[in-house]
C-alpha cells in the first residue's frame, strides 16, 4: 500500500514529466478533498496534505510548461494561498498558455481545506506574466463569493485576450489599479467576450457610497470598445461581510439604486449590439 510520501514523490516525478509528452496541449487538473481508500472507504483528507499536495502539483505543472507544448490550463478547487507560496509562477517568463481556467475555494469554505492560517490569497498569484500569447481567461468560484483583500492585478496584462469570465467574484468598494474593475480595462484593447456570473460589489463600509454596478456599467461601456458580447449571469448585486454568515446581501440597496443598475446594462448592452451591427 502507497504511503502518502510516496504518492507525493510519484504525483510530483508524474506532474514535472509532462514535457515528455510531445503531444499534450491541455492539462485540467480537478483536485479533490476526499480520496477512495483501497478498501473502498471515502475518507476525507486532511487539510495539510489538501493544500500540500495541490501545491506539489501545481508547481510541477508550472515547471514542466517550460519546455512543453501545452496551450490550456484548468486548475479546479484550488484552495488560494498566499502569494509567496507561489514564487514558482513569476520563474515562467514565456508562458505557453492561450487558455487558463482558475477555479477557487469560496471564502465561506476556504478556511476548512486550508493547511495554513494565512488563506485566503490573491487570484493574482497563479496568473502568468504579462504577455500577448494568453486568449482566454476564466476566474471561478462556483460554490460561493470569493474575496481577497490581499487581490493585486495590477501588473497583468494580456493585450491579446479575447475572452474573460468572471464568476461570483467581488468587486472592491473602491476602484483601484489593483482591482477587478481595472483588471478588466486593461485589457481592452482586444477583448470581445466578457462574462460575468453571480458577481458582487462590496460594501465593506456602510457609511461609505457604495461602488455601484451602474458606475461600472457606464465606464466599461466608454472603455470596452472593442466587445462585441456580453453575458451576464445571476444578480449582479451587493454584499457585505458578515462574522458569522461571510458574504451576504446588502438589503439597504433602494429601488432607485436597482433600477438604474439595470438601465445602465442595459443600455451597455445596446451600444454592443450597435457596434456589431456597424462591423457587419
Amino acid at each position: 500500500m502507497l504511503e502518502v510520501a510516496d504518492l507525493e514523490e510519484a504525483l510530483t516525478e508524474a506532474f514535472c514529466a509532462l514535457d515528455r509528452l510531445p503531444r499534450l496541449e491541455c492539462v485540467t487538473a480537478n483536485f479533490w478533498p476526499t480520496f477512495i481508500s483501497q478498501s473502498g472507504k471515502e475518507i476525507r483528507e486532511s487539510p495539510f496534505w489538501f493544500t500540500s499536495r495541490q501545491l506539489t502539483v501545481i508547481h510541477s505543472i508550472y515547471h514542466a510548461m517550460k519546455t512543453s507544448r501545452m496551450t490550456s490550463l484548468s486548475l479546479n478547487n484550488v484552495v488560494m494561498m498566499p502569494v509567496s507560496c507561489y514564487d514558482f509562477v513569476s520563474t515562467l517568463t514565456n508562458s505557453p498558455l492561450s487558455h487558463l481556467s482558475l477555479s477557487v475555494v469560496p471564502n465561506a469554505d476556504i478556511s476548512a481545506w486550508s493547511g495554513s492560517k494565512e488563506i485566503n490569497g490573491s487570484l493574482g498569484a497563479l496568473l502568468p506574466l504579462s504577455n500577448p500569447t494568453l486568449k482566454s481567461l476564466e476566474l471561478r468560484s462556483p460554490q460561493g463569493p470569493y474575496h481577497s483583500l490581499e487581490t493585486k492585478l495590477s501588473s497583468f496584462h494580456y493585450p491579446s485576450l479575447e475572452s474573460l469570465v468572471l464568476e461570483n467574484t467581488i468587486f472592491d468598494q473602491m476602484p483601484s489599479p489593483d482591482g477587478v474593475e481595472e483588471f478588466v480595462i486593461r485589457q481592452k484593447s482586444r477583448l470581445h467576450h466578457l462574462e460575468l456570473q453571480s458577481c458582487a460589489s462590496y460594501v465593506a463600509n456602510p457609511s461609505v457610497d457604495a461602488r455601484l454596478w451602474s458606475s461600472i456599467w457606464q465606464r466599461w461601456a466608454a472603455e470596452l470598445t472593442s466587445l462585441r458580447e456580453l453575458v451576464v449571469d445571476g444578480d449582479s448585486g451587493y454584499v457585505v461581510l458578515d462574522a458569522e454568515w461571510g458574504y451576504v446581501t446588502y438589503k439597504p440597496i433602494s429601488t432607485t439604486v436597482a433600477e438604474g443598475d439595470s438601465s445602465s446594462l442595459r443600455m451597455f448592452q445596446d451600444a454592443i449590439v450597435s457596434a456589431c451591427q456597424v462591423v457587419a
